[in-house]
């Protein structure tokens, strides 16, 4: 057992002696070798630039058509749109941001063209007082009917001068208020008038047009379609208001003032013989022809 335990002791290492160092001597090491810093290896410039030039090439072969950069101040063309375009490699190229915006072509949008409201005058005042109900003579106009005295108006005309009521005493006048020139129900009905006109007149009567369009206007429509009747200018519609056909209207959802589509018959006295309102214009003509008396 003696000799066992020799070998093993013999064979055991010795243990080292830590060598502790003074301050001094740490300071004078410190100073005798500096510490190098940990080197970090660089990537090779040339497969960082072969992997962007490899990335470009892709995107120029996947984009066949040369699409034109938006510039500001450049209107778009027709059929053109705005689309979000990444540079290749991400770099910023003179404070440029990184989605550059592009056109792209494609075909033309369809818009639906949306009917056209006139510049009409401001709605009528209604007369209130303490204690007042709104009545049909809050608005001038909405109470005359068959048998009254048609009221009395002097309006520029397409005859190049003002043309009055009163000047066709002894005749059958037929009144009608259209809301615009040139609009398809107006074209129909101003056409109706002039074809059924001979015979109108034979029995006495003239046609004269009324709407909220100015001379100009009224001049361009009556040559387009040669209309032989005058049309005058209410464009204030002061006269529209006395005959009650200045309404409320709405269309699309949009609420707005204009002329209601109405006729008047006057006889040779002055005096409203017949009231159409809300003239469905086919046929409106023949109608209005079989009410003149001969």
């Amino acid at each position: 057992m003696a000799a066992t335990r020799s070998k093993k002791s013999s064979k055991a290492k010795p243990k080292k002696k830590i060598r502790r160092s003074s301050p001094a001597r740490a300071k004078a090491r410190a100073k005798a070798k500096p510490k190098t810093k940990r080197r970090v290896a660089a990537k090779p410039k040339a497969r960082t630039k072969a992997r962007t030039k490899a990335k470009a090439k892709a995107i120029t072969k996947s984009k066949s058509v040369a699409r034109p950069k938006a510039k500001a101040g450049v209107p778009l063309k027709p059929g053109q749109k705005f689309k979000l375009r990444a540079k290749a490699g991400g770099a910023f190229e003179h404070g440029e941001p990184q989605g550059l915006l592009e056109l792209d072509e494609g075909p033309p949008m369809e818009f639906s063209p949306e009917p056209e409201i006139p510049h009409i005058p401001p709605p009528p005042k209604k007369r209130r007082g303490k204690g007042h109900q709104l009545s049909m003579l809050d608005y001038p106009g909405d109470s005359l009917t068959v048998g009254m005295q048609a009221p009395e108006f002097s309006l520029p005309s397409t005859l190049g001068r003002r043309v009055s009521l009163s000047e066709f005493r002894g005749k059958q006048v037929v009144l009608y208020f259209y809301p615009k020139d040139d609009t398809p129900g107006c074209t129909m009905e101003a056409c109706g008038f002039r074809d059924n006109l001979p015979r109108i007149e034979s029995k006495s009567g003239v046609v004269l047009g009324i709407s909220l369009d100015d001379e100009l206007s009224h001049e361009r429509f009556a040559q387009k379609y040669n209309l032989p009747f005058p049309l005058l200018a209410d464009k204030d519609a002061a006269v529209s208001r006395q005959y009650g056909t200045y309404k409320e209207k709405s269309l699309y959802g949009r609420s707005f003032w204009g002329i209601e589509r109405t006729t008047f018959v006057i006889d040779r006295e002055g005096k409203v013989e017949h009231v159409f309102r809300r003239v469905k214009v086919e046929g409106h003509a023949e109608e209005v022809m079989a009410t003149l008396s001969l």
